[in-house]
């Protein structure tokens, strides 16, 4: 996802794609077992990004980049590998180069996490963030434990789930029709790592329904319109830091993607999308 740090320069902090495809290779409940279950897709997609539309006193005038992410089987967890490029025009004559790549492993039982995120300003790096987080039993307290850029342990709120856990609960919602879901959700990003997020229904489609050129190869697939928002537990405002509106397909690719910053809106367009491997395990 996109939040701030700094006037007016939006981060990446790319919970996305993770929160919603990294784990969609597991079953979903009551569908797993049926006949016509849906083949959950390991994949590697690539995404054009561009300036949707802009608020009347924005300032941009102009964004672009890409967006590649990968998810992958590694028999004991789930690993995830995306990175980032956006360029951002301003008004002013000013342009943001902003780079960012996030990798992480979640344990298929949904207890553990490690994750290392870099992101980069105009070529120069500046900022890592490293550690791993572990949950206990039922609605037990989490940790996580920062390595990178210093040392410290984070409390995670009761009830806190990892991003592979929280993709299996939002499409177990979609397909038995119990949107909107509310959860948090640690990632790693962020200042302590974890947010809350909202996700709603806006459309459900039947397999063949009004796809684009790319998501015809998914014509036999059913797909949702979600609107998810994301929301610092620690501001008392109530307002959401950013906005997303996505289609997913239930096996696990994501083709258009909305963030809304506010002040102006980027959309993520499919390019390109292969499966993956699936190891002997």
């Amino acid at each position: 996802m996109f939040d701030r740090q700094g006037p007016g320069v939006p981060t990446v902090r790319l919970l996305l794609m993770a929160v919603l495809v990294n784990a969609l290779t597991l079953p979903l409940a009551g569908a797993a077992t049926s006949a016509d279950a849906a083949q959950v897709l390991p994949h590697k997609a690539i995404y054009d990004l561009h300036l949707s539309r802009t608020q009347i006193n924005s300032s941009v005038t102009q964004a672009e980049g890409f967006f590649e992410f990968e998810w992958g089987d590694a028999c004991s967890g789930w690993t995830v590998v995306h990175q980032t490029r956006l360029k951002i025009d301003y008004s002013d004559g000013r342009r943001l180069d902003f780079g960012a790549s996030h990798k992480s492993w979640e344990s298929k039982d949904g207890k553990s996490y490690q994750f290392f995120i870099k992101r980069n300003y105009n070529g120069s790096p500046v900022e890592e963030v490293r550690g791993e987080a572990s949950l206990g039993d039922g609605d037990a307290r989490g940790t996580a434990h920062f390595s990178l850029p210093e040392e410290r342990d984070v409390t995670l709120p009761k009830g806190t789930i990892f991003p592979t856990q929280h993709s299996i609960e939002l499409l177990q919602a979609a397909e038995r029709e119990e949107l909107p879901l509310w959860r948090i959700v640690f990632d790693g990003s962020g200042n302590d790592g974890f947010f809350g997020i909202s996700a709603a229904l806006m459309q459900s489609y039947l397999p063949g329904e009004d796809l684009s050129e790319i998501a015809g190869r998914l014509s036999a697939e059913r797909s949702w319109q979600m609107q998810l928002a994301f929301f610092d537990l620690k501001n008392q405002t109530g307002e959401p830091e950013q906005e997303q509106s996505l289609r997913i397909f239930n096996n696990g690719v994501v083709d258009e993607l909305e963030l809304d910053y506010g002040d102006f809106v980027v959309k993520a367009r499919l390019r390109e999308f292969r499966p993956l491997l699936v190891p002997d395990c």
